[in-house]
C-alpha cells in the first residue's frame, strides 16, 4: 500500500511532515552507530519482550541470504546457513538495484520496486540483535533510473540521483509490508541520520541536514556537485567535487541530537569519489578513484587515502576489519584483496569476464561476487589470500544480487 505524502517542495521550503517509528530498543543507553536506539527497560512501555519486532524471530547469528534477480525480473532468494533456495514473486525487469542490508530497491524507466529480503541486523555499538522475516515483495514507487537505498531504525531512503529526487520512507511501516512515504525532496543524495535527514542539494551545491519533520534545522555545508552518499558509524557522507562532507550527531543525555556538518578535503589532482561502499556501519568507506586506483575515507579520523592499484578498478568495498581489508574487482575480472597498513594486494583468477560490473558485497568474512554468465554467486574468503571458498549456484541468473542480513 502506498501512502502519499500532502506536497512536495524544493530543499529551501518547508518539506512534508515526517512520521517516524522505531524498532523497540536495547536495554541500557550504549552508545551505538547512527541511528541505534536505547531503552531502560527490557519490556519497554509496550511490555512486549526485550527485541521485539512485529512478525519476525530474533536469531542468535546473522541469517545471511543472497537475493538475486535475472534482467527479466525472477527473484529467488538463497539461504548461505542452509544451502536452500526459495523463489520469490517476480519483480518489474530490474536496469539498476541497491541494498541496504535489508531491503532489495531495483528500478527500472519509470517504476522502482523494494523487496523485503527478511533478514537483518541491528547494530547498537557494543552488541547486534540478528532478526529472521519472511521475503516479500514490499510495494512500489514512482521513479526510475540509477537508485539508492539507505537506513537507520526509524527510516529508509530511496534516492534516484539522475533525477534529482528523493523520498523518506516510515521504515517500521515498510517492515509490515506498506510503503509510506514520509518526506519527498528534490535532493542528489538522501541519508537518514536516526531521526533526521543528511541531503545533497545540487542545486545549491550544500549539504543539508532535516529534522523528523523534514524542515532545515539550520545546518548546512558547501558541498560542490554532491553525488553518492553512505551512512557509517559515525555519521552520514555525501560525496563533493573536492572531498565530502560528513554529518554527525551526537546526544546528551535527555536532550535532541545536535547535528554537525564538516567539510573533509580530499588530496587534489586525483578523480573524485562519486559513490561509496563498505562493510555495513563500519566508520572507513571505500570508493573508485577513476582508474589510478581506489579512496579510502575514515569517517572517524577524519582522513582520505588514495591507494593506487596497477590495473584500474571496476568496483571497490571496505571491509574495515583488524587487518584492513579492502575487496575490489579489477578490469580483468579479479576479485582483488588489500590488507594492512602497506595495502599488500592478493587476486583471484579471473572470475568474471574482463570489463563486466557484476555486484560485490562483503560481511564480516566472506566477499560475494556475483557472475551472471556462470549463474553463480563466487564467495571468496578474503583474509585467507583470497581464497575462492565456493560457487554457489543460484536459482536465477544473479544480473542483480544483494547479500541480505548482514
Amino acid at each position: 500500500m502506498l501512502h502519499a505524502p500532502h506536497h512536495r517542495t524544493a530543499l529551501g521550503l518547508g518539506l512534508a511532515a515526517a512520521v517516524t517509528l522505531g524498532l523497540t530498543a536495547c536495554t541500557g543507553g550504549s552508545a551505538g552507530p547512527p541511528g541505534s536506539a536505547a531503552s531502560s527497560d527490557d519490556a519497554g512501555s509496550s511490555g512486549r519482550p526485550h527485541g521485539f519486532v512485529e512478525g519476525a524471530s530474533e536469531a542468535a547469528e546473522p541469517q545471511l541470504r543472497l537475493l538475486v534477480a535475472d534482467d527479466t525480473g525472477a527473484l529467488a532468494l538463497h539461504d548461505l546457513l542452509a544451502g536452500d533456495a526459495t523463489d520469490l514473486d517476480a519483480v518489474d525487469a530490474p536496469e539498476h538495484a541497491a541494498t541496504d542490508g535489508r531491503f532489495l530497491v531495483t528500478s527500472g524507466t519509470d517504476r522502482t520496486t523494494i523487496v523485503d529480503g527478511g533478514a537483518w541486523t541491528v547494530d547498537h555499538g557494543d552488541h547486534t540483535h540478528h532478526y529472521d522475516a519472511t521475503a516479500r515483495t514490499v510495494g512500489t514507487l514512482p521513479g526510475g533510473g540509477p537508485v539508492a537505498v539507505a537506513s537507520s531504525e526509524s527510516t529508509t531512503t530511496v534516492s534516484w540521483p539522475d533525477a534529482g529526487t528523493a523520498v523518506a520512507l516510515d521504515r517500521a511501516a515498510l517492515g509490515q509490508g506498506e510503503v509510506t512515504t514520509t518526506v519527498r525532496v528534490d535532493a542528489a543524495a538522501l541519508l537518514p541520520l536516526g531521526d533526521l535527514l543528511v541531503a545533497g542539494d545540487a542545486e545549491r551545491d550544500r549539504v543539508v541536514v532535516l529534522d523528523a519533520q523534514g524542515k532545515p534545522t539550520g545546518v548546512a555545508a558547501a558541498c560542490t556537485d554532491p553525488a553518492g552518499g553512505i551512512v557509517t558509524r559515525v555519521g552520514a557522507v555525501v560525496g563533493c567535487a573536492d572531498g565530502a562532507v560528513l554529518v554527525t550527531a551526537e546526544d546528551a543525555p535527555g536532550e535532541d541530537a545536535t547535528p554537525t556538518a564538516e567539510h573533509l578535503a580530499a588530496p587534489a589532482d586525483l578523480p573524485r569519489a562519486t559513490a561509496f561502499a563498505n562493510r555495513t556501519g563500519r566508520p572507513t568507506v571505500a570508493a573508485l578513484a577513476g582508474d589510478t586506483g581506489a579512496w579510502l575515507l575514515d569517517t572517524r579520523e577524519r582522513t582520505w587515502e588514495h591507494v593506487p592499484t596497477d590495473r584500474p578498478l571496476v568496483a571497490v568495498t571496505a571491509v574495515d576489519d583488524t587487518d584492513e581489508h579492502v575487496v575490489a574487482l579489477d578490469a580483468d575480472g579479479r576479485v582483488r584483496v588489500l590488507s594492512g597498513t602497506d595495502r599488500t594486494a592478493v587476486t583471484t583468477e579471473p572470475l568474471v569476464p574482463a570489463g563486466s560490473v557484476p555486484a560485490l558485497q562483503v560481511d564480516a568474512q566472506r566477499a560475494y561476487l556475483a557472475d551472471p554468465g556462470d549463474r553463480v554467486v563466487h564467495e571468496v574468503d578474503f583474509a585467507d589470500d583470497a581464497r575462492l571458498a565456493r560457487s554457489i549456484a543460484v536459482p536465477v541468473r544473479p544480473d542483480v544480487m544483494a547479500e541480505v542480513g548482514r
